[in-house]
């Protein structure tokens, strides 16, 4: 799996999640960070970006980015 399937795959429905757990729309969120909703959009879309837009999302909601290293099977 590359990069950008992980982004597709994992964090991105992430995104989608805890916005709206948090009962934040796209304009919410928006108005409360340097990110257009345009920039959120393809981030909960699951786009390559560079990463410090996903960074600053991430922050904001209180969260961070973790990467671990596991076995082959």
């Amino acid at each position: 799996m590359n990069l950008k399937q992980i982004m597709r795959a994992q964090i991105a429905p992430q995104l989608i999640a805890i916005r709206k757990q948090k009962g934040l729309s796209l304009q919410d969120v928006a108005l409360q960070t340097p990110l257009s909703m345009n920039m959120i959009t393809i981030m909960e879309q699951g786009e390559p970006l560079s990463a410090r837009y996903y960074l600053r999302l991430i922050k904001f909601y209180g969260k961070k980015l973790e990467f671990r290293l596991i076995e082959l099977k």
